[in-house]
């Protein structure tokens, strides 16, 4: 018996090393290759010479190679200790064409695509190119495009790749069908979701096309509102959107479940930072026992939370948020838990989206530095001066975990958008001629975040021009530099003089610390005042040039919660300007501005604005009529720019004093489809004082002028338009009125 295992081991060795040498790879055969080198096909199939070779290894190289999309076809053979691999590579595109597309340019089809020129040939590329842009067409509401790729073959393996593209009508949505609801209306809901019913007053609007995702996004909106009217168990039981018979047009249909309603149970605090104060959390926090829930509130509390853990020093921070069954029925009891978490540094900052703002543009605003420890609130602050700037879309900072637990990567991701303006305005008056205002204005220039405006208006009395250029950070410092140039002609009507302001100015603005800035400037301008051949005695004594030498400042205070739309908090500027270093001008001028923010509601803004200044004359000098402070236009909204206030035969002097208070509000007219943003107003002001005697007998008392009205703005397609329309409540007998304004801006 010992003989026979003895036997049976002995052949068992032989043959398994007789077969071993049999199958070892000697040699590896590689034909076909053209521009990959036999080298590097070796290495992505993973084999060397010495290795065994088995039908497994056969098939990891087959998958290994195929997995490179480099290769249209491969064939593995093994005889004699050769491997002998076949292949043929994929060619090369040459170009890549877009055939039959008009509703979506080529342009935007480029982005979504990976194959371009000069890259190698896939058909799953292919496949899934197709489906980024039948995905985009379906954004559009084009659900039934179809795209088809069609290959031309070309010498050296290169191809030239066109995608055939037959576009579909846009899907509408036709109607939008509501069930279950008991406690808000249909209505009420339709009035929540992004898509709308197909109207005859939505043909500039996309909010009807027909849309999987936007309905999504519609069912957590919906979602959203009823838990934070009390209804926590709320859920959608099932969603269709079907087609309608020999139609293009979609009927969607959302089946509810409301649930019941619930009221805040008990709220607690527990937390484990000393700084922290459980009973002043919750007495600070919006959370009331014994009121409706609202999820909104939870998320307001935590944000309430870190941000007093931030001013306490604690940067790290873990919230736990617990909701557990209340002692009374319907009731949710909320407990929130405060731990400190463990410490993070920033690993790296990438900027990604700009394609054309150069990337420290972006990353100057960003408050924190590579190494810095991790902070919430730095974040959230350079997103907001990034969204400040005006020049993007959307900006989003994204936190990416890295393979070390104690870093993270930033990933500032920004869209571009026309930062050039070409405006046009203009005003109507039922007491005054037409005016018209031309203007060119580049926010971002060259990419580098500089400012270059060029504004001019006309009237039948007036021409004025302004030029001025900004390099927001000089020498690569927060140090922004300002110069302008300026010229303005008047020749008003039923006076015998004409007046012609030409200036020039520089200035400098610098931060002091996150919320305070100062201004430093200079200016330097004439103003010339010249009377006719039939000028009377008093019109001649006004003649004359004078030249005004100013260095001033500007001290601002900032502690709104965002500089982009605030909600809350206050801003506050102190400005004042000495003339008479040189020129033939001494004053003083005085001026200050308030501007108040309170949230009144999840929907409504509030904002109170206060402004107001003085100028006076020195050294027995007085102030020249060109540098009086002017209402109207914008600023007292419903007179005509620079036409309210003290008058000289038909011309408008201004005064030396000035102040504006405003009341506004945001309104909410569901409109939103539209992007457009609808403001009430009630303005009040006035402008008053002559302090020279030789300008006689002319009305310069303080006398209130107020008006009401609605302030719409619209980013229509073709650049944002404003229009105001104004009622005035209160007004003088020599004032201008300006019911209706409106400017349109094309941006490019």
């Amino acid at each position: 018996m010992k003989k026979y295992l003895l036997f049976l081991l002995l052949y068992l060795f032989l043959n398994n090393n007789l077969y071993a040498n049999e199958n070892i790879i000697n040699s590896i055969s590689i034909e076909g290759v053209q521009r990959i080198d036999k080298e590097t096909v070796t290495s992505y199939a993973n084999i060397s010479k010495g290795d065994i070779y088995t039908e497994e290894i056969g098939n990891n190289v087959l998958r290994n190679l195929f997995e490179t999309n480099l290769f249209s076809n491969i064939q593995i053979s093994f005889e004699a200790n050769i491997l002998n691999i076949k292949i043929q590579e994929n060619p090369t595109i040459n170009l890549v064409k877009f055939y039959g597309n008009s509703k979506i340019k080529d342009e935007d089809l480029e982005i979504e695509i990976s194959l371009k020129e000069r890259s190698v040939y896939s058909r799953s590329k292919v496949k899934k190119d197709i489906e980024r842009m039948l995905s985009l067409y379906q954004r559009a509401g084009r659900l039934s495009t179809e795209i088809n790729p069609k290959l031309e073959m070309l010498d050296n393996n290169r191809v030239n790749l066109t995608y055939e593209i037959t576009e579909s009508d846009v899907a509408k949505v036709s109607n939008i069908v509501i069930l279950g609801n008991s406690v808000f209306s249909t209505s009420k809901i339709k009035s929540i979701m992004k898509t709308k019913e197909k109207t005859l007053l939505r043909f500039l609007s996309s909010s009807d096309n027909y849309d999987p995702d936007k309905l999504e996004y519609d069912k957590q909106l919906i979602t959203q509102f009823y838990n934070n009217n009390g209804y926590p168990e709320f859920k959608f039981t099932s969603s269709i959107a079907q087609l309608k018979a020999n139609t293009n047009n979609f009927e969607i249909i959302l089946n509810l479940s409301e649930g019941n309603q619930f009221n805040f149970g008990k709220f607690d605090v527990e937390s484990e930072l000393k700084k922290i104060d459980p009973e002043y959390v919750k007495a600070i926090s919006p959370i009331k026992e014994g009121n409706i829930f609202n999820r909104s509130l939870i998320k307001e509390s935590i944000e309430q939370l870190k941000e007093l853990a931030q001013l306490e020093g604690y940067s790290f921070i873990e919230i736990d948020t617990n909701l557990l069954d209340g002692n009374e029925e319907n009731s949710v009891d909320v407990k929130l838990l405060i731990n400190e978490g463990p410490r993070v540094y920033v690993n790296k900052i990438n900027i990604a989206g700009n394609t054309r703002t150069v990337d420290k543009v972006i990353r100057r605003e960003v408050k924190l530095a590579e190494g810095d420890p991790y902070n919430k609130y730095s974040i959230d602050y350079s997103k907001d001066i990034i969204r400040a700037l005006n020049y993007f879309k959307q900006v989003e900072i994204n936190e990416v975990r890295t393979d070390f637990p104690d870093k993270i990567n930033l990933e500032v991701n920004v869209e571009e958008k026309n930062t050039g303006e070409a405006s046009i305005g203009a005003g109507y008056s039922s007491a005054n001629a037409a005016s018209l205002n031309l203007g060119l204005r580049e926010n971002n220039f060259l990419g580098k975040g500089q400012k270059v405006k060029f504004d001019t208006s006309f009237s039948n009395t007036r021409t004025a021009y302004d030029i001025s250029i900004t390099e927001p950070y000089f020498n690569n410092k927060p140090l922004s530099l300002t110069t302008n140039l300026y010229s303005n002609f008047t020749d008003p009507n039923n006076v015998n003089y004409e007046t012609e302001d030409l200036g020039f100015g520089l200035s400098s603005s610098f931060p002091l610390s996150t919320d305070r800035y100062l201004e430093l400037r200079y200016s330097l301008f004439t103003a010339k005042i010249k009377a006719n051949s039939s000028a009377t005695a008093y019109e001649n004594a006004l003649a004359g040039t004078d030249t005004v030498s100013s260095l001033g400042y500007t001290l601002a205070f900032d502690k709104r919660n965002s500089r982009y739309k605030p909600s809350n908090g206050f801003n506050f500027k102190l400005s004042q300007d000495l003339a008479g270093l040189g020129g033939t001008s001494y004053y003083y001028r005085n001026s200050f501005e308030f501007n108040y923010y309170k949230r009144l509601s999840n929907r409504l803004i509030g904002a109170y604005k206060l402004h107001g200044g003085n100028i006076n004359g020195y050294n027995d000098k007085y102030s020249p009529l060109s540098s009086n402070f002017k209402l109207g236009g914008k600023k007292l909204r419903g007179f005509k720019s620079g036409k309210i206030g003290p008058k000289l035969g038909n011309s408008y002097t201004g005064g030396q004093y000035f102040y504006l208070t405003s009341l506004e509000t945001n309104i909410d007219l569901n409109i939103d489809a539209f992007d457009i943003t609808t403001t009430a107003f009630i303005d009040v002001g006035s402008v008053w004082g002559l302090e020279n005697p030789a300008y006689g007998s002319i009305d310069d008392k303080h006398e209130a002028r107020s008006s009401i009205g609605i302030n719409l703005n619209w980013d229509s397609a073709i650049g944002p338009i404003n229009i105001i329309y104004a009622n005035i409540l209160k007004s003088n007998k020599n004032d201008t009125s300006d019911n209706l304004y409106f400017d349109i801006g094309y941006n490019f």
